[in-house]
C-alpha cells in the first residue's frame, strides 16, 4: 500500500523522478486513477519506467520529444488522444534526461559565438575579457585576488 494517497487526492501535476525499486509500492494504481477524488490530471514521468513493472500505472509507452504528451483512460487503461476530459495527459519522453543538457549546450555555444567570440577581436581593449581573466602573468588579477588562499 502506497502513502502517496493524500497527495494524489489534492494535487493536479505529478512529476516522477525517482529510481523505483518493485520492492517498494506503485505511487497509485489504475483502481486508485478511477476513484473520483484522484485529482492528477497531469504526468511528466521522467524516469519513464514502463508498466507493468512500474511506480506509474499511466506511463505505458515512452513519448518523443516531437509528439511528448499522450493521453490515458482510467476507465480503459488505454491510451487516448491527450487534452480528453477524463484522460491523463502522460509525459514520459525516455531520453528527457539526455535531451535537456543538449539543449543548454546549444544555447550556451550560441550565446557564445553571439557575445563573447567578438570579444577576442578586440583583444587588450576588451572589458568582457578583461573582467572575466581571473589570472593573468602568474598572479590573480585584482578582481580575484579573493582566490589567493585556494591558490596558497
Amino acid at each position: 500500500m502506497s502513502a502517496f494517497a493524500p497527495y494524489y487526492r489534492r494535487t493536479d501535476i505529478f512529476i516522477n523522478g525517482i529510481f523505483y525499486d518493485k520492492k517498494a509500492p506503485a505511487f497509485f494504481t489504475v483502481t486508485d486513477m478511477q476513484q473520483p477524488d484522484f485529482q492528477i490530471r497531469v504526468v511528466a514521468d521522467i524516469s519513464c519506467d514502463i508498466m507493468p513493472g512500474s511506480s506509474v500505472p499511466c506511463t505505458i509507452r515512452p513519448s518523443k520529444i516531437t509528439d511528448p504528451v499522450y493521453g490515458f483512460d482510467p476507465e480503459t487503461s488505454l491510451e487516448t488522444a491527450p487534452y480528453l476530459p477524463g484522460s491523463v495527459d502522460v509525459m514520459a519522453i525516455d531520453n528527457l534526461p539526455s535531451e535537456l543538457p543538449r539543449d543548454a549546450s546549444v544555447f550556451f555555444g550560441e550565446q557564445l559565438l553571439q557575445h563573447i567570440l567578438p570579444e577576442f577581436t578586440r583583444a587588450c581593449q576588451s572589458e568582457v575579457l578583461r573582467r572575466a581573466t581571473i589570472a593573468e602573468k602568474g598572479s590573480l588579477t585584482p578582481a580575484f585576488e579573493y582566490l589567493q588562499d585556494y591558490v596558497n
